[in-house]
Formats: C-alpha cells, structure tokens, sequence
C-alpha cells in the first residue's frame, strides 16, 4: 500500500477510535450530549474514509477480496495491460501451466486489440478494470458509467466479453461505484497481496513478495502494463518472476485458479447459507 494510502488509513482508524471513546465515556456518565454526536459523525466519516481507500475494508459485503478459506487455492491477476510486455507473461504462465485473471484498461485494448484477444484465447479471464484508470473516488456517476461502458465496449470490439468482475484502479471506491456495478450485474474485485513489481525490484524480489505467509484463497496483485505516468513501464521482470511464484506456491500446496472459480465458491456458499437458513 502507497504510503499516503497507509496514512490515509491510519488516521481513519485514529480519527475514528478517539471520538468513539469520548462518546462511550460521557454516555456512561449520563451526559451524551454534543460530545457524543461529535463521536458518532466522525467515527461515520472515519468508516467512509476506510470503505473508500482500504481494499480489504468492506461494509457492503458486496466485494469479492478473497476465495475460499478451506481449499488450497491462488490466484494470480494482472492490472493495466494489454502491454508491449504481456506476451512474455503469457509465455511464462503458459509454460506454467497456469490461468490467470486479467483486468484490462479499455485504453489499452483499443491500442491493442490483438493482445486482449490473444489473452482469451490463451484461456485467460478477461475482465474490467476502467477505461483510463481514473481514481473513481471522486467521481460522479457520469464518469464512473463511462469508465465501466468504455472499457466493456474496447473489450468487446476486441472480440472478448469480459467477465463481469471490475477492479477499481488504486482500490478507490466512490459513492457511485456501487449502484453502477449492481446495475450493470458487475462484482467488485479487491486483493489480499499487492506485489508492487511496478516498483521493479527484481524478479527474485517479487517472487519472494508473491510467496510471503501463503495462505488459502490469496488473490495476488501483479502488473502486465502501466497506467501511471513516471513509472517505469517495463514489466518483464513481472514476467520472470511467474515461474519462481507458481514453484513456490504449487511446493506448498496450493492450485492456481481464475477468479470467475471464487466467485462461483462464494455463490454457493452463499446459497447454502441462505438454504440452511430458511430450513431453520
């Protein structure tokens, strides 16, 4: 997480248990007064600040942040391409024997079309990831439906339908994002694992960041292309660092999976869940 992300965050977190405590004290003293609302309004802010900025935070319920805890799977996603640099990544899973889940600009599949397609027919998931990389935080719903149409647009005039899973750029969530991603029959993506190979550190060093405390229904976070102006674009050490994470990850255990087969598990799950309680 970017470190004005991380002090976002934490002041959120800071900004909210405070006020809470103040309000809890003078309730147990008889005298909720001002002070109280104060505490309840910014413990709301502190939460809106949280559901906008913070992947793994999610009052909605909604998102899909991870697979399923009981079986011994991964996934590996890939943010911003098409690039100059996906058919190395490619190359690499296919030399794997891995599926992965891409999330693809609409900027980027119109320059190049050739590569989304080249992605389904590798027998990789193709889904939404913007059409420019705003940050939608602030976006209003005009702007928010463009980048959700745009980019399902270029990925169909490329010969793909997409997955109907999106990925907000950078995690931002604005109050709009919702309604347009439920009327569209979309599901919001997150991720337990940002990997930061656009920092390019080497491929050992993002296989290892990959690898760290694995554990059951991990969604990793990687790059095939680059939508932030002054970042080094290259992303071929993305792509030598798959073969070291799949070893890894499959010598533990584990199965790499597209992420249409989570989504699928927590359906069911959810239906058994909503069975077992009407059967109550």
């Amino acid at each position: 997480m970017p470190a004005r992300k991380r002090l976002a965050v934490a002041l959120a977190v800071l900004g909210g248990v405070a006020p809470l405590g103040l309000a809890a004290r003078l309730a147990l003293e008889g005298r909720p007064g001002p002070g109280a609302a104060l505490g309840l309004a910014t413990v709301v802010a502190a939460l809106a600040v949280l559901q906008a900025l913070w992947v793994p935070f999610d009052l909605t319920g909604r998102s899909l942040r991870r697979g399923p805890a009981g079986a011994r799977s991964v996934a590996l996603t890939f943010d911003d391409g098409p690039s100059d640099d996906t058919p190395a990544v490619l190359d690499a899973l296919d030399r794997a024997g891995v599926r992965a889940t891409f999330f693809v600009l609409g900027e980027a599949a119109r320059r190049a079309p050739e590569r989304v397609r080249e992605v389904a027919r590798r027998g990789h998931l193709v889904a939404l990831h913007g059409d420019t990389h705003a940050k939608l935080l602030l976006a209003g719903p005009r702007r928010v439906a463009a980048e959700l149409d745009r980019c399902a647009g270029a990925i169909r005039a490329a010969g793909v339908e997409p997955a109907p899973l999106f990925r907000a750029p950078h995690g931002f969530r604005g109050p709009f994002l919702g309604p347009a991603l439920r009327r569209r029959g979309l599901t919001l993506v997150g991720w337990t694992r940002g990997v930061f190979d656009t920092e390019r550190p080497g491929a050992e060093v993002i296989a290892a960041r990959a690898s760290r405390r694995m554990r059951a229904g991990e969604i990793l976070l990687l790059h095939d292309g680059c939508a932030t102006p002054g970042l080094d674009p290259r992303r071929d050490q993305t792509a030598a660092a798959v073969p070291e994470i799949v070893r890894r990850w499959r010598e533990a255990g584990y199965a790499f999976v597209t992420l249409d087969a989570f989504a699928a598990a927590r359906a069911a799950a959810g239906g058994a869940g909503a069975a077992a309680r009407g059967g109550a």
